[in-house]
């Protein structure tokens, strides 16, 4: 929907100022009224007025300081000046400095209105010349513009093109959900000159970029495709913090959510516990039936443990046959029994080609006194043990080895 013109009436003679207004109203612009200067300008500086009605002579202030204040918050808004005390020199003066016209009151309605719809017209006629020669016609990216309601006004072909219907829908569209604020940040920031924002339509990502044009009041949107670069940056994360053989987390990403989670524990008082796990044997699986039956174990292997463990824990390759198994929530008994679990589920499993695999593990449980090395070198103290013992096996150490 089209937005109205809206016409600015600034006379002391509330009447006047009254007929005008209804009269304007009927004739489809939308109004408002000033009885001084100061409401005037406060009026101005409010939102966009298309034309201003001003009495010469008003009670603060002369009316071609009135306009000259106008003009200088919004320079493309007319000015039709009216005066019950005319003279040619100030007729001249007015013109002069950049009314649109300047009328004798009384004025005849008849050439009042269309004084007010040729004004009106020249300000949208410099308005569609600011936005042609701001505008990239050529660009081949979609490219939107929004009003002063946030009505979609124009949408270049290849955003028609690209997001059927985004006219109708206007901010309700994904492309433009979201923009509120940014708008709004742009309006109340003037000399912020553009806004960031990413939007996701489909399988698509769009970066936007945009800005406030001032002198015709629009916001334009440049839309930017950059779904590939998401995919790229999403594969990088991915080859940063992921084993690329079982698909788990790395040493390092592990880490950091080792520490984040020890964090956690010791802030609010919650039980963590660590499970540390090797295959028995590994090196004769790879000498025997080769480094590809290997990894295929390797896989397999972290496959049952996943299945054996909550969505919550968190599993990593710590190196070579060495895997991690973090717990949040889980007390020590409860580790204990998880890792028994998963030590069973490998010890029962008929690899291909290999038969029988097994695993020894280490279980321990953080406590406040814990960092990161100690409660690490606590659960491959447990696993060493189990390996000593004879393997396919848990052990447990628990903290009074450590903080006794």
């Amino acid at each position: 929907m089209k937005t109205k013109e809206k016409i600015l009436i600034v006379d002391d003679d509330p009447n006047l100022r009254k007929t005008l207004a209804d009269i304007l109203t009927v004739k489809g612009y939308a109004t408002a009224v000033a009885a001084n200067g100061a409401e005037a300008i406060a009026a101005a500086e409010h939102g966009i007025v298309s034309l201003a009605l001003v009495d010469l002579m008003l009670p603060d202030m002369h009316g071609l300081e009135v306009m000259a204040r106008i003009k200088a918050i919004s320079p493309l808004t007319e000015v039709i000046i009216l005066t019950g005390h005319a003279s040619m020199d100030s007729a001249i003066e007015a013109t002069g400095r950049g009314a649109f016209s300047y009328l004798l009151k009384p004025y005849q309605m008849d050439e009042l209105l269309q004084n007010i719809r040729h004004a009106v017209e020249r300000k949208q006629a410099q308005e569609e010349i600011l936005r042609l020669a701001s505008f990239p016609k050529l660009t081949p990216n979609p490219v939107i513009e929004l009003d002063s309601a946030g009505e979609v006004t124009y949408a270049n072909p290849v955003a028609e093109k690209l997001f059927p219907g985004l006219i109708e829908a206007g901010q309700s569209h994904p492309l433009l959900h979201g923009l509120n604020e940014p708008i709004a940040e742009l309006r109340r920031n003037r000399p912020m000159s553009e806004v960031v924002h990413e939007s996701v339509v489909g399988e698509a990502t769009y970066e936007l970029h945009v800005s406030y044009v001032q002198e015709i009041d629009l916001i334009r949107v440049y839309v930017l495709d950059i779904s590939q670069r998401k995919r790229a940056e999403k594969e990088i994360y991915l080859l940063a913090t992921t084993d690329s053989l079982t698909g788990i987390a790395n040493r390092r990403e592990f880490f950091g959510i080792l520490e984040n989670e020890m964090n956690r524990a010791r802030r609010y008082g919650s039980p963590l516990s660590l499970v540390m796990y090797d295959l028995d044997h590994f090196k004769r699986v790879n000498d025997t039936y080769g480094h590809d039956v290997g990894d295929v174990v390797l896989q397999t292997v972290t496959g049952l443990v996943k299945q054996n463990i909550r969505t919550v824990d968190v599993a990593a390759r710590w190196g070579g046959e060495e895997f991690m198994v973090m717990m949040p929530q889980s007390a020590l008994d409860v580790a204990r029994s998880a890792a028994e679990r998963l030590r069973l589920a490998v010890a029962s499993h008929p690899f291909d080609k290999v038969g029988e695999v097994t695993a020894s593990f280490g279980v321990t449980a953080f406590v406040p006194q814990d960092d990161s090395n100690s409660l690490l070198k606590r659960v491959d103290d447990a696993l060493y043990r189990a390996k000593e013992r004879g393997r396919n096996r848990v052990e447990v150490l628990d903290a009074e080895v450590d903080f006794k």
